[in-house]
Formats: structure tokens, C-alpha cells, sequence
């Protein structure tokens, strides 16, 4: 499973890392911001899921989520906001641009595990 990492927190993008290895996920490739992620996704092979930050530089997790669901070669790949951006307004905002879950920081290994398990990525 590839997996991309986008978030503009350096130790964000390394405890994610850290926690989808601890899962047996990967390879996990990073990008510090949505514009870098959207370059990477352009220039690589599918990916099967990116869980994307909201609030990062040049461009953000919204506007990644609407490039990406903007093309059709990336129909399948599945997209996690995770951020604390937690107002209703937000969340649904994310899911109807073409978001496919959700999950609020703080993170834990339990509540991501358990969020990959509803989109079928871990047993």
C-alpha cells in the first residue's frame, strides 16, 4: 500500500510515518505542503491513500483535495484530512470536495487504525 503524508509539520509527517509503519502500511512517501504533494501525485505511480493536513502554505488540503478530485486518474485514491480543523462547516466542506474521511488531531495509533479500518485499509 502506497501511502503519501502531507502536512507542513515536519513532526507531524514523521509520528504519522511512525504510526502507519508500526501498522505495517507503507512504502509512505512525505510532502510538506499541498502544491509539493500535488507534484509528487503528478509524477509517481497511483498512491492508495494520502492523509492530508488543512492548514499548510502555497497550497492547502482543501485546494489538494479539489486538484486531485479534479482529475480521474486519481478516482481511487483515498484522501484522510487530518487536522484539527474541527467545525461542522469544515468537515462537511471536505467531505463534498471529494474527501473520503476524516480524522481530527490530536492523533493516537487507535484512532487512526480505527479510521483505516471503515476505509478498508487495515483488517
Amino acid at each position: 500500500m502506497k501511502i503519501l503524508v502531507v502536512d507542513d509539520s515536519k513532526a507531524m509527517r514523521t509520528f504519522l510515518t511512525h504510526l502507519l509503519t508500526t501498522l505495517g502500511l507503507g512504502p509512505v512517501t512525505v510532502a510538506e505542503d499541498g502544491q509539493h504533494a500535488l507534484e509528487i501525485l503528478l509524477e509517481s505511480e497511483a498512491f492508495d491513500l494520502a492523509l492530508v493536513d488543512w492548514d499548510m502554505p502555497r497550497l492547502d488540503g482543501l485546494g489538494l483535495v479539489k486538484a486531485v478530485r479534479a482529475r480521474p486518474r486519481f478516482a481511487e485514491l483515498k484522501l484522510m484530512m487530518v487536522t484539527t480543523q474541527n467545525s461542522m462547516d469544515r468537515v462537511v466542506g471536505a467531505l463534498e470536495a471529494g474527501a473520503t474521511d476524516y480524522l481530527m488531531k490530536p492523533v493516537t495509533q487507535e484512532s487512526l487504525e480505527d479510521k483505516l479500518r471503515v476505509l478498508g485499509v487495515v483488517a
